[in-house]
């Protein structure tokens, strides 16, 4: 019976593998142009009426991004190549696909990349386009057809000619010239990846336990050598900490933007395998930068590589399946935030000698305390779960939202992370308890419940950390 159980995982897994899958193709074919194009075939051609539908929000985000306002001349063929009617919703990121008796074979629509830039203020919510480079997030030009969110995808990018292509799907260096294609398991994986072309596009790779790619396009000096250096130190201390490796590659898409008026370059933003770094020139690395800004960076870089497996891999209900047509409100934002930047923190801490790893330790959690103290009366007295429902869709619009939980969660998780040293006598601390639910949610693909925690942690670690959680999920002020 054992040997036909793994037999039958094993036909299920090839027949799931054998499904035919969706082909996305997008397509900006000459330099100086202001869209992207995206091309959807169906495996198969569908009855209609379907329905498309494009992102307004992405994992991590915790806030409202309008990319459906983006995406322009939606047109439907059949498999016979006649136009299909197609229909905006009034109210919504969706499109009706036909009416009753066609079919659906093919999808095709355009995004205007440079007014999504010129509208979106955030600088890391946005694609850009410039002369000699393209930097597109997934989740920004790619829709996809409601109902076939869990299909395998195979995508062909095309660029003008003689540019290089790189897609963090296959972060291959060096870069495929004009062409390139890759697969995602899902919609998911392909909505967070990256697709970057251009002659400007600088491209390296550095190898260790998980290879590091760093793709940079910068619109100033930059120094490419010590910010690679940053970043490999930053994902070696990090995969040390969690000990797997559950990617080959990560990508940093780092842009270094002269800024546009108005516009806010402070946040970054994690993905399954790789982050996006979009920051002002100010913020470059260069042969004259302050150890200030080096630490910085060095923390950023650890924090945001954390995510790909805090909450990538390691997640609350809310989290996933993500609801991509609007924030889904997520009670455990205080572990997405502040477990993962905890775990950031202890990582690079625990790669410096022992009397600097602490005082850097201390350092960071001295200034998560003052965020704490110095919130509003009425921030204070939110529970932390009420907290993070409010951080859902202010993250960084009201940043004391996002702030306050992620500070709250880090607070959470360095006492807890004491209490296992003390009780175990220093044999276990917080990355055990951490592995674990890294290793519930991988196995059982779904995701914990908050109270499932304490129990996880005692049961990896050997300590009730319990009255910690309660402590900590109550209001910072009575």
């Amino acid at each position: 019976m054992k040997s036909w159980g793994v037999l039958g995982i094993f036909l299920w897994a090839w027949a799931a593998n054998a499904q035919p899958p969706l082909n996305y193709a997008l397509t900006y074919s000459s330099a100086g142009g202001n869209t992207v194009q995206v091309r959807i075939d169906l495996p198969s051609p569908r009855s209609t009426p379907i329905v498309m539908v494009m992102p307004r929000n992405y994992p991590g985000g915790y806030g409202f991004v309008p990319y459906d306002s983006f995406v322009e001349d939606v047109r439907v063929f059949s498999d016979q190549g006649k136009a299909v009617s197609v229909k905006q919703a009034s109210i919504g990121p969706r499109w009706l696909l036909g009416n009753a008796g066609e079919n659906v074979a093919r999808v095709e629509y355009s995004i205007d990349v440079v007014r999504m830039e010129k509208e979106i203020l955030s600088a890391v919510d946005s694609s850009k386009i410039r002369p000699r480079y393209v930097g597109l997030l997934g989740y920004s030009v790619f829709a996809y057809i409601d109902g076939l969110e869990d299909a395998r995808i195979v995508l062909h990018i095309e660029g003008p000619p003689g540019w290089p292509v790189f897609t963090t799907l296959v972060p291959a260096i060096p870069a495929r010239l004009q062409t390139a294609s890759a697969s995602a398991a899902n919609y998911y994986a392909l909505a967070d990846s990256e697709v970057l072309m251009g002659p400007d596009l600088q491209l390296r790779q550095l190898d260790g336990a998980i290879g590091l790619a760093m793709a940079v396009y910068a619109e100033g000096e930059e120094d490419l050598s010590r910010e690679s250096q940053l970043a490999r130190t930053a994902l070696d201390r990090v995969q040390q900490y969690f000990g797997d490796v559950p990617f080959s590659t990560y990508t940093v898409q780092l842009e270094l933007l002269k800024p546009l008026p108005g516009h806010d370059y402070s946040f970054s933003q994690e993905h399954l395998n790789s982050g996006t770094f979009s920051l002002s020139t100010e913020q470059a690395i260069t042969g004259r930068t302050t150890p200030q800004l080096m630490r910085r960076t060095l923390v950023g870089y650890a924090h945001h590589m954390t995510h790909s497996w805090i909450p990538k891999r390691a997640y609350g209900e809310g989290y996933m399946p993500f609801l991509w047509e609007m924030p889904p409100v997520i009670d455990s934002i205080w572990f997405n935030e502040g477990f993962g930047r905890y775990a950031a923190i202890a990582a690079l801490a625990n790669g410096m000698p022992a009397h600097e790893g602490q005082e850097f330790r201390q350092g960071q959690l001295d200034g998560l305390r003052n965020i704490v103290n110095d919130a509003p009366a009425f921030i204070r007295r939110m529970p932390t779960v009420v907290l993070s429902r409010e951080a859902s869709f202010l993250y960084s619009q009201d940043f004391r939202t996002g702030m306050n939980i992620f500070a709250r969660g880090a607070l959470m998780a360095a006492q807890i992370d004491d209490r296992i040293r003390r009780q175990s006598q220093g044999k276990r601390d917080l990355r055990d308890a951490l592995r674990a639910v890294l290793l519930q949610t991988q196995k059982e693909h779904r995701p914990f419940k908050i109270e499932e925690l304490a129990p996880l942690f005692q049961q990896a670690t050997g300590v009730d950390v319990s009255e910690t959680f309660q402590h900590w999920l109550r209001p910072s002020e009575p």
